[in-house]
């Protein structure tokens, strides 16, 4: 594991360690889907819609991976976009994302299982200075879940990173 891995895994642990605080002070408040945490600068002082630009971003990329889209995918992402498939230790370039994907779909339709659709669940937010990241479990039925852990800045993805 390189240094800059071990250092997204930190910041992947302390969000979820800050989250699970959070959790505990709302036991009696209702279930909370997306969940944001910021720090410096504050929201106020990043531009209108730059936030914005930011999670729609991060909403197509999401499209994409559910609908099986690789256009929509690689539409959202920056030329430098790097996706680390964490189980085989696996980066792969944008350019080689679409057969990367193309075969996780064909995974996830063999043996006769149903057309391929993804979703998603506890999806957490951080923005940390001009970049929101992203952390989140998905799930395909009857084929395979994990949890994956993204970035956009300038409302581009910028990597993303997931496991099983």
């Amino acid at each position: 594991i390189t240094n800059s891995m071990r250092v997204l895994i930190l910041v992947f642990v302390l969000l979820a360690n800050q989250l699970t605080v959070e959790c505990q002070q709302r036991r009696d408040s209702p279930p909370i889907r997306t969940v944001w945490f910021t720090t410096a600068p504050s929201v106020s002082q990043i531009p209108v819609g730059y936030k914005q630009t930011n999670e729609d971003a991060l909403d197509g990329y999401r499209l994409g991976w559910a609908t099986g889209d690789t256009d929509i995918i690689i539409g959202v992402v920056t030329d430098t976009f790097n996706f680390t498939w964490v189980p085989d230790k696996d980066v792969v370039s944008k350019d080689r994302f679409p057969g990367f994907f193309g075969d996780f779909k064909a995974n996830a339709e063999a043996d006769g299982r149903a057309n391929y659709f993804m979703r998603f669940d506890n999806i957490i937010h951080r923005q940390i200075g001009d970049i929101l990241y992203e952390a989140a479990d998905w799930i395909v039925d009857e084929f395979d879940r994990g949890s994956y852990f993204n970035a956009a800045k300038d409302g581009k993805v910028i990597w993303d990173m997931a496991t099983t």
